[in-house]
């Protein structure tokens, strides 16, 4: 099995990272941050099959649509009680900090944590709440990658000023990455930084060892 995964960075409207997976004829895209001139060509030759959203912030779901519209087959997901926070800007944050109030009108599929398949592809979908809720990761075992999102950094963690934050969730989901049932070799993908190995991660950082 051929395995791709490409990193889309456009530095020019804010600097996260929009992740594309190819696994020979499956293609996800992670969280749909932006879809510029550069990412609309990678994928035009190609079948989107799914978009996989962590989570509901406006940094994460701001061109579901547009992507959807392109390509009409592909299946968006969310974790299940974060699907009302798609349409809710208060909590997505989008009339705080955009030009304007971001709510996703496409039809939405459910999640919750429990091994799931896209086509042939194998998906881990881990609840660790903190950063939000219902905050979810996404690990893919025989490619050997799991996606943090806006969690774990190398050696802190994300912001914490954001709505539904807590700091109880916060603990235990620290002790449950700690002690995710993946290889120590995993490649852990972030939004906001660059690929890191899980085992390197545990061992620096301050917030995993205390």
């Amino acid at each position: 099995m051929k395995n791709w995964i490409y990193t889309f960075n456009n530095p020019n409207i804010f600097t996260c990272n929009v992740y594309v997976l190819i696994f020979e004829d499956t293609t996800i895209l992670i969280d749909a941050w932006y879809y510029d001139w550069e990412l609309k060509n990678f994928l035009n030759d190609k079948n989107v099959d799914a978009i996989l959203l962590t989570h509901w912030h406006w940094d994460h779901i701001r061109e579901v649509d547009r992507i959807k519209n392109d390509f009409p087959d592909a299946k968006v997901y969310i974790h299940k009680d974060d699907i009302q926070m798609l349409k809710d800007t208060s909590l997505n944050c989008s009339f705080l900090v955009w030009t304007k109030e971001i709510i996703i009108n496409s039809e939405i599929e459910k999640l919750e944590e429990w091994n799931t398949k896209i086509n042939d592809i194998e998906i881990s979908v881990f609840h660790t709440p903190w950063h939000t809720y219902w905050w979810v990761m996404y690990y893919f075992k025989k490619q050997n990658a799991l996606f943090t999102w806006d969690t774990v950094m190398w050696d802190s963690i994300w912001t914490l000023a954001t709505p539904t934050w807590n700091e109880k969730l916060m603990i235990d989901s620290l002790k449950k990455f700690k002690n995710l049932p993946i290889e120590k070799s995993t490649i852990t993908y972030p939004w906001h930084w660059e690929p890191m190995i899980y085992e390197e991660i545990l061992e620096n950082n301050v917030f995993l060892r205390q």
